[in-house]
């Protein structure tokens, strides 16, 4: 991943972020749903982790982070 692909990601998590916002349907939320909002919670997280690990050069936890996202993002985005 480029350094602008990450900033790409980061502003495509944020707005996934953002769209949490918006009121749920009324009645509790399905499991499979709690789920996907954990992780869309978390995706943007990753992604500051795989950030800063570039900046410090830490190689082995910004490729851990990076395999980290692509799950989180496969769960977020699957139909």
């Amino acid at each position: 991943m480029t350094d602008e692909e990450l900033q790409e990601a980061i502003k495509d998590a944020n707005n996934d972020v953002k769209g949490l916002s918006s009121p749920p349907p009324s009645g509790p939320l399905p499991e499979h749903e709690v789920r996907r909002r954990e992780i869309i919670l978390l995706r943007p997280i990753t992604l500051y982790k795989i950030q800063e690990a570039r900046k410090q050069n830490q190689k082995d936890i910004e490729l851990f982070n990076t395999a980290i996202y692509g799950l989180m993002t496969s769960f977020v985005k699957s139909p």
